[in-house]
């Protein structure tokens, strides 16, 4: 059965002009989670040509109520290779190209300057930023979204004058812990759902050409009570399109901040103190070997570690604790981060 875009052919705005325009586009989709998960659908369902997806996630019993392209079935697999199967399901004619990986600046240019544009559907303030700047310097547009339990925001980029990039209105990216993310500070589906959605219409309005992009413009939402505002977000007048005054270069990682182990016993053995810093609710559900210390607890009060031991930071997936293991070494604490988190250990 072949795909069928008669009902969107009908607008005007797009035709079968505009159809092909679609099928051409390359669009990159930068995390598959609770953002990722709509925008995949409905680009897959408006026939984009070709999707590129990032993401080394495996999925987890956690991350269905906002995820619903997964299944409870599916936990444990790698979510890049269900979100295929996904928008094969609804549009085996769009092609897929996965990158298995953590979006980082070894590989961000790379990737940004092989597609038409970049969705931001990441849950971190440092992939946001990362995926900001290899936006600016590629000169590809970018479409960010950001969920807080009920509320977020959502930005357009593009080279053009009257678009600001983050750097434009935070030049310096907020430290992950200091703003809970979806793990910590909880969230209700249908919100990012929601976000997800409005990402992949200002998606298809770009690559149509269309009208209201956001231009200038930062658009917050708080579904708690169904209030909108529209912030006026100028490029700084220090900025030339299509370039930036404060993105000069991506900003490398330190791959030594990351370790591999097969359990935590193997920690101890090289004389690392492991500190879990998941919440207490999730420590009460699968506690692990070493000191319970929440993130934002120990962010706040790092003095709270060891100082003659290295320290070793583990988390469920690893994301927060690479976070925090970053925000600790700007202050001199000697920490690390187990890759892949607890779900990757053994029982």
């Amino acid at each position: 059965m072949r795909p069928d875009y008669s009902r969107q052919l009908l607008l005007k705005e797009i035709g079968a002009q505009g159809q092909a325009a679609l099928g051409r586009a390359r669009v990159l989709i930068v995390g598959l989670g609770g953002l990722g998960s709509p925008v995949l659908q409905y680009l897959a369902g408006a026939g984009v040509g070709c999707l590129g997806l990032v993401d080394a996630d495996i999925l987890d019993p956690s991350n269905l109520h906002r995820q619903p392209i997964y299944a409870l079935s599916d936990a444990g697999k790698p979510k890049i290779e269900l979100a295929r199967a996904a928008i094969n399901d609804i549009n085996p004619s769009v092609q897929v190209e996965m990158h298995a990986a953590r979006f980082d600046a070894d590989n961000a240019l790379e990737l940004t300057r092989s597609y038409d544009l970049i969705v931001d559907c990441t849950d971190n303030f440092r992939t946001k930023y990362l995926i900001n700047d290899a936006a600016v310097l590629a000169q590809r547009p970018a479409v960010f979204a950001s969920v807080y339990q009920y509320e977020g925001q959502i930005q357009v980029y593009k080279p053009a004058a009257e678009h600001a990039c983050l750097r434009c209105l935070w030049p310096d990216a907020i430290a992950d812990g200091v703003v809970g993310n979806c793990a910590e500070a909880g969230v209700l589906g249908p919100v990012p759902g929601a976000f997800g959605a409005l990402q992949a219409l200002l998606t298809l309005k770009i690559l149509l050409g269309m009208s209201g992009q956001l231009d200038g413009e930062l658009l917050l939402l708080d579904f708690m009570n169904f209030s909108s505002l529209k912030l006026k977000a100028p490029r700084r007048i220090e900025c030339r399109a299509p370039g930036c005054a404060h993105v000069r270069e991506l900003a490398r990682e330190d791959h030594g901040i990351e370790i591999e182990l097969h359990s935590l016993a193997e920690a101890a053995a090289r004389g690392l103190e492991v500190i879990d810093i998941r919440s207490a609710e999730e420590f009460a559900v699968r506690p692990a070997a070493g000191r319970h210390i929440p993130m934002p607890k120990l962010l706040a009060n790092p003095e709270l570690l060891d100082s003659g031991r290295e320290v070793l930071l583990v988390c469920a997936s690893g994301k927060r604790s690479l976070a925090a293991a970053r925000e600790l070494r700007k202050r001199g604490v000697a920490v690390r981060s187990l890759a892949g988190g607890l779900q990757n250990l053994g029982t």
